[in-house]
């Protein structure tokens, strides 16, 4: 079984209790936030990684999330994210 601590943005988990495959915007602590509408958290415990992502694939998706406007969540993590990266 896949570490959950390993789950990061981009990658693919499986959400236990709604049966749904997701990718992941960002691990914060113990929850989860997916990309898509609308804009929530899961706890990280019921998510299952299925794939995960390319650092190609993860970087793009960061670049994406970024350029989002509004006070989205998902958007600021990215933004802060690729700062401190920098």
């Amino acid at each position: 079984m896949p570490n959950i601590s390993a789950i990061d943005t981009g990658d693919t988990v499986h959400h236990k209790p709604s049966g749904e495959e997701w990718v992941v915007a960002y691990v914060r602590g113990d929850r989860l936030a997916w990309c898509g509408w609308p804009e929530g958290l899961a706890a990280l415990s019921d998510c299952i990684l299925t794939k995960k992502a390319l650092p190609e694939d993860r970087d793009e998706l960061m670049a994406k999330l970024a350029g989002m406007h509004g006070s989205d969540a998902r958007a600021r993590y990215a933004r802060d994210r690729l700062t401190t990266e920098d």
